[in-house]
């Protein structure tokens, strides 16, 4: 496991720059553009860890990386789990560069008030917001991986891209149909009350978190056993 973690991040430190170049000119863009301080932090914090993680992906069948390992004294239980541990990492440090795209548009919007684009930035800014938006942008990319994962340990990325659109889809068709649901629109309110609190808004991003890391960990138990009866 800790083999495939430290191979899995020497490959991505090839393109940590290029990428946090990338996000950083995005993130801060939309953020300016929009006019809304938090967009940046889940931008960075999907956009980054979910392209490097298709990087990795698309280098293991180019360079027939997932054979070569099989023929290494690692199990792939340790394949799995080190490919989930090394997907985490770059989870957390996609959140470190959008808590630091959230300070720099705050810097921006404190040196430049002047700025009609940057005038009412800081309006909405509170730590009640940076601590929800945090759970709300780790929790994202970890359903992403989650959902990934186990078609890419299954099918390998070639065939797993075919189904990630439909997965798309189907998110999307679910998040509309719960919309106009009234009794969404009572949760949504009642949600809205909670999170005026302080005490609400951390209950909520702890629950939201929990939700995330147990949907991640069912999503590597499922992706390891599903390695395992993968032929190549």
């Amino acid at each position: 496991m800790k083999a495939m973690l430290w191979s899995d991040l020497l490959v991505a430190k090839k393109y940590f720059v290029q990428q946090i170049l990338l996000c950083l000119v995005v993130a801060v863009f939309v953020c300016i553009m929009t006019s809304n301080l938090y967009v940046g932090m889940p931008l960075a914090s999907v956009m980054m860890p979910f392209s490097l993680a298709f990087t990795l992906f698309a280098l293991d069948e180019r360079g027939n990386w997932e054979q070569f390992r099989l023929a290494l004294p690692l199990s792939r239980t340790d394949i799995i789990l080190g490919r989930y541990a090394s997907l985490a990492v770059l989870a957390l440090i996609g959140l470190v560069l959008g808590a630091l795209i959230l300070g720099l548009v705050v810097a921006a919007a404190t040196l430049f008030p002047s700025i009609p684009q940057l005038a009412g930035l800081l309006t909405t800014l509170s730590w009640q917001g940076i601590v929800l938006v945090a759970a709300i942008s780790i929790v994202i990319i970890l359903a992403m991986f989650s959902l990934t994962m186990p078609l890419v340990s299954r099918f390998g990325m070639t065939k797993a891209v075919r189904f990630v659109p439909l997965l798309a889809v189907v998110g999307i068709m679910v998040v509309f149909s719960l919309g106009g649901n009234d009794e969404m629109s009572v949760f949504a309110t009642n949600l809205a009350n909670l999170l005026a609190a302080p005490g609400g808004t951390l209950a909520v991003a702890g629950i939201v978190l929990a939700a995330g890391l147990a949907l991640y960990a069912l999503s590597g138990v499922l992706s390891v056993r599903l390695y395992a009866k993968r032929q190549f």
